[in-house]
């Protein structure tokens, strides 16, 4: 829920990015994505929220639970969520995704050196010749994304230079579903579903792809930047990253169930079952796409209207103008 509304998200930024507008210049803005689709996560998360606390209290509890959690607790750790705040003012306020996760860096450090909550061999050290510290298991840490979001770019680049997005580009703007606005969002729902499922769930690199796509499929029908950036981004987040055997998140999910001497790990299976947002996202959305809920249109100026280009025609043509206005 949190990554489909926020506005420093890799996926809220690809979303808005990728989609341009036909009678202004630019693309979607991140906060009109974000208060737009605020309704279907929230609706989401509602549901998902409701089935947790209904279904999720049938486990049991280890033995030592009560005194892991006395071991643990400490009411000073919550002054680190200082640094949480001032990283996405940053955000908000300058777009800029690096300076916002300098400045929660920094102030971070400062504020847990401060509150006696880290000492600098936390930070960076040397432990029998081999370095130490958050910082140098950040790094080793992300390697293992940072490769793998550059095998994935590469496939993406392959495919381009091939011409394989283009032809799918133009089998679909051809087909039957892109000529009324529904067909064209369930188009819409296929292709950045497909492709997510294709890339492994990795869905900046889908929607970077796609997105270009769905640019196009979205134009032909007259569909507000908005309306596409948020399908693009809720599909994109929603049923396809929850499939075992192909999803990085579900492979990123069991791994953080292992290391644990009073528990056993959990499955693919199990994580891909415990994924319940996900699964709701996906009908919510589709019930939105059948419906019409939430649909926009573009109309003069850029502005979201709730009918398509030729009822706005004739809407004009009414009340006594000659074609439609003009910018």
């Amino acid at each position: 829920m949190g990554d489909n509304l926020a506005p420093i998200s890799d996926t809220t930024i690809i979303s808005a990015g990728t989609q341009e507008y036909t009678k202004k210049k630019g693309f979607a803005e991140l906060g009109g994505c974000v208060a737009t689709r605020f309704k279907y996560s929230f609706v989401a998360g509602t549901i998902t929220f409701t089935l947790f606390w209904i279904f999720g209290g049938d486990g049991t509890v280890a033995a030592n639970a009560s005194d892991i959690l006395v071991e643990n607790m400490n009411p000073m750790t919550l002054v680190m969520l200082i640094p949480v705040v001032a990283m996405l003012m940053v955000a908000i306020k300058f777009r800029d995704i690096y300076k916002a996760i300098t400045v929660g860096i920094i102030l971070g450090t400062i504020t847990g050196l401060a509150c006696k909550l880290l000492a600098f061999g936390d930070i960076i050290s040397v432990v029998d010749g081999v370095p130490a510290g958050f910082l140098t298991a950040g790094v080793s840490g992300m390697m293992g994304t940072v490769t793998l979001v550059m095998s994935v770019y590469g496939i993406m680049g392959v495919l381009n230079g091939a011409g394989v997005l283009e032809k799918v580009t133009n089998s679909i703007l051809n087909s039957k579903l892109c000529k009324k606005a529904r067909g064209a969002e369930i188009a819409m729902m296929l292709g950045i579903s497909f492709t997510t499922l294709i890339f492994g769930g990795v869905t900046s690199a889908s929607m970077t792809t796609f997105g270009k796509v769905q640019n196009e499929i979205g134009k032909r029908v007259g569909l507000h930047p908005y309306r596409r950036s948020n399908l693009l981004d809720g599909f994109a987040n929603s049923i396809v990253l929850i499939v075992p055997f192909l999803s990085v998140f579900v492979f990123l999910g069991a791994l953080l169930t292992q290391g644990y001497d009073f528990v056993e790990p959990l499955l693919l299976t199990e994580v891909s079952g415990g994924m319940i947002y996900c699964m709701i996202l996906f009908l919510v959305l589709l019930f939105s796409v059948i419906t019409g809920w939430g649909r926009q249109y573009e109309g003069p100026d850029g502005k979201p209207v709730s009918f398509p280009q030729e009822k706005q025609n004739t809407l004009y043509h009414n009340r006594g103008r000659i074609g439609p206005p003009s910018k």
